[in-house]
């Protein structure tokens, strides 16, 4: 009976992962061919870099452009770099379904259950908040009575962008192995520890499919180690080393990748990152707290009944680590010159959603397998992930319709 369960589940899986696979395909395919002005994103400058167009110098993180080189052998490039997007997302199904049937499993549920499969394909969907009127609206030009959802607010699933996509599996892995280390890294000895190398292994990676999310876990297991050595009064200084050890091909790997930040590569323009309060961000909203909230609110809503759950969940709590360093990069900091208006610290700030929706949504899922909760509180969590969820799939319809993503 037990056997005949885990096969059905597995289907059931298969089924989910096969449905987003194509739904995720068809949207990359459109987007890659240009598809009659419509499906707009940002595959047009990276098909150039696949044919070896190099239109603004050279990509410091080609990880995606190998792969869909090496696939153009076979295919136009247009399909090339459809085909490895769909590859690479399909990669952060399978390594988040990983992490949440784990994770499940520990609140109780068996393995390869339907909520695993469920779970993971709604982490993949949602989206930031926005008006319930809007649902089903859409305007198919940038006029007076265009509808913004996203500009401004930022969403943790921004299917138009492909780095951030095509980074995003190797990330969550870093993430996931970060929270495990950094769970006991103090307690091991040893200058070479498997595990340890591995993190180091996958963090290049990342950084060299795009560094975004590298820059926001860097700092905070920065900030970790440093908040540790001074409450132990130095006593941690070797495992300290013994990890950051881990941290040094991807410090070269940054300074390779943001030569250029400060070199000055574009004729009259100024380089570099300047101290600038909301200069880039008020840009994009009127509104930044509202935006903030509206991109937050499931996450807050578990925080905020699950305080305890925060401190004490080593995932839940280096996910809002994370989320709060990529805000301050986006609140204080902003790029000079042309650069300013890519706003490009909200590729962090994104990640740092997308890794807030994952660990509180697993944390809320465990919470009401074991009652741990009023079934009030419970409900409001829920409710405000249906809502995300809600905004989501909206969001989606339109993106595959071939609307803007704004």
């Amino acid at each position: 009976m037990k056997r005949s369960k885990k096969y059905k589940g597995v289907l059931f899986f298969l089924l989910v992962f096969v449905l987003y696979l194509g739904m995720t395909f068809f949207l990359f395919y459109k987007q890659s061919m240009l598809y009659g002005g419509l499906y707009f994103s940002d595959s047009e400058a990276y098909i150039d870099e696949i044919q070896g167009v190099y239109k603004n110098g050279e990509i410091s993180y080609p990880v995606m452009f190998w792969i869909a080189r090496l696939l153009s052998l076979f295919m136009t490039p247009n399909h090339a770099l459809a085909v490895t997007l769909t590859g690479l997302n399909g990669l952060t199904f399978l390594t988040l379904f990983c992490w949440v049937d784990r994770s499940l499993q520990t609140a109780g549920r068996e393995k390869f259950g339907y909520g695993a499969s469920v779970l993971t394909f709604c982490l993949l969907v949602v989206s930031m908040l926005f008006p319930f009127g809007y649902l089903g609206k859409y305007h198919d030009a940038l006029d007076d009575g265009f509808l913004f959802r996203y500009v401004g607010t930022f969403s943790p699933n921004p299917f138009h962008n492909a780095t951030y996509l095509a980074a995003r599996p190797f990330a969550a892995v870093t993430f996931f192995m970060a929270v495990d280390i950094l769970r006991d890294y103090e307690r091991k000895e040893g200058w070479f520890r498997k595990e340890t190398a591995a993190f180091s292994a996958m963090l290049l990676l990342t950084t060299m499919t795009k560094p975004s999310f590298t820059l926001v876990l860097v700092s905070v297991c920065g900030l970790v180690m440093l908040w540790r050595l001074c409450r132990s009064r130095g006593k941690g200084m070797k495992a300290a080393l013994q990890f950051g050890i881990a941290f040094l091909p991807t410090f070269l790997a940054l300074l390779y990748q943001y030569r250029g930040m400060f070199s000055g590569e574009v004729a009259g323009e100024e380089n570099g990152i300047v101290w600038s309060f909301l200069t880039a961000w008020k840009e994009k909203t009127d509104n930044v707290p509202l935006s903030i909230l509206l991109g937050t609110a499931f996450p807050l809503g578990v925080l905020l009944f699950q305080r305890k759950k925060a401190l004490e969940n080593g995932a839940l709590k280096l996910a809002w680590q994370c989320f709060g360093v990529a805000l301050f990069t986006m609140l204080f900091l902003c790029e000079k010159g042309y650069r300013a208006e890519h706003m490009n610290f909200a590729w962090g700030y994104m990640y740092g959603l997308f890794f807030l929706f994952v660990t509180s949504a697993v944390t809320l899922a465990g919470e009401t397998r074991r009652r741990g909760q009023p079934l009030w509180q419970l409900l409001v969590q829920w409710l405000l992930f249906g809502a995300h969820l809600v905004c989501g799939v909206d969001y989606l319809a339109i993106l595959l319709r071939g609307g803007l993503y704004y």
